[in-house]
């Protein structure tokens, strides 16, 4: 590099002096005492550029030179995928075979291939494996037939669901049921993390056998005189559907008892029901669960808490579910203190008093909706 540099600044120095001859050729012609010395002046400007072209090139090649030894130095210090391979070998992370290629420069193809394969093994065997996503800590559960139809359950989805990284579980009857039969394609089924399904009853009398047998219609059944309330809707002669909804939070509640990775994984549950059309955003994993705390909707309580949404944690959904064992659990005139009201959402607010529980409502985002074929225990869409 001082080599080329030097050349190169007397190239620049004799470049310098060419440029001045003209001027000294001007000076001649107004001092004639000087032109002797450059009477020859022309030939003495191109020798003086043929030497200034010669060290130009010869400065540019020693240049190039310079450029070329300092590549190959790196070159010959960088380390080679062939050469980092033998170099793990003598530390034992790698096998022999990977050292063949500097011992056996004649096989590059195949060593070549070799190494990159050693490479890649040694780059991924280096690479931690990545830990599993996180999986979602609340779970949205449907209960009861399918109603709504896809653009509520499209709002269930983004404004319920996506917003709080929730999943999604369904507790319905037999999907060809007479409930259920209009939506045998609902995306619902795909969205749903876990699908769980009851029988349907007749009389829905049958299915509160399964608690405690069938000893309650002789001790209970009987006091229940008011009908048209809606608290046993759809046992036979009843009117509403309280039965049918208690029913469901029990089967539910066997299906968390009988699947307890469920209850685990879960901190929070909401539960609620097809038909709801969601207009806001329902970020409900910021509501504060402590102290025994569910949340519901303002609105819908008829006598008690409205029994259409809520908001829960795992230490307290099963109490919130076990409605009837506890009704039935009641005597004599504490019974008929209960069922006084007679609604099904008075009996609801009797049990979670009961069990300690604390009701907090929060502004309604959403709103029943229904298709024209929808139906339900009370009325036809219109």
């Amino acid at each position: 590099n001082d080599i080329g540099h030097t050349a190169a600044s007397t190239s620049c120095f004799i470049v310098s002096t060419v440029k001045m001859l003209p001027k000294l050729k001007s000076n001649d012609a107004n001092h004639h005492h000087t032109r002797a010395p450059f009477a020859d002046l022309s030939k003495r400007r191109k020798t003086v550029k043929f030497v200034a072209s010669v060290l130009l090139l010869w400065s540019g090649w020693q240049l190039i030179c310079s450029q070329n030894r300092m590549l190959k130095d790196i070159a010959s210090n960088l380390q080679t995928p062939s050469a980092f391979a033998a170099e793990e070998r003598r530390d034992g992370s790698i096998d022999s075979s990977a050292g063949e290629t500097l011992r056996n420069p004649a096989h590059n193809s195949h060593a070549a291939d070799s190494d990159r394969s050693h490479h890649a093994d040694a780059s991924h065997a280096n690479v931690l494996p990545s830990s599993p996503p996180p999986s979602n800590s609340s779970l949205v559960i449907i209960m009861g037939n399918l109603r709504g139809g896809e653009q509520a359950w499209e709002s269930l989805y983004k404004k319920v669901l996506d917003v709080n990284s929730a999943d999604l579980a369904l507790i319905i009857g037999p999907t060809n049921s007479t409930s259920n039969y209009l939506y045998p394609n609902s995306s619902l089924y795909t969205r749903a993390k876990y699908i769980w399904n009851f029988r349907e009853y007749n009389d829905w009398a049958d299915a509160i056998d399964l608690i405690n047998e069938t000893s309650w219609r002789e001790t209970h059944l009987p006091s229940f005189t008011r009908k048209r309330t809606g608290l046993l809707g759809g046992v036979k002669g009843h009117l509403g559907s309280g039965a049918i909804i208690f029913m469901i939070r029990w089967f539910l509640s066997q299906q968390l008892l009988d699947n307890p990775d469920v209850l685990d994984q879960y901190e929070k549950f909401v539960i609620s029901r097809a038909d709801h059309y969601y207009q806001c955003s329902h970020e409900y994993t910021t509501l504060d669960l402590s102290n025994n705390t569910v949340w519901i909707p303002q609105g819908e309580a008829y006598g008690g808490v409205t029994d259409r949404h809520l908001i829960v944690s795992r230490a307290n959904i099963l109490d919130t579910l076990d409605i009837f064992p506890t009704l039935f659990q009641q005597r004599d005139e504490q019974l008929q203190d209960w069922i006084a009201v007679g609604t099904p959402e008075s009996i609801l607010k009797r049990v979670w008093t009961s069990k300690g529980l604390n009701v907090r409502r929060m502004k309604r985002v959403m709103f029943t909706c229904a298709t024209p074929l929808d139906t339900s225990r009370w009325k036809r869409a219109k």
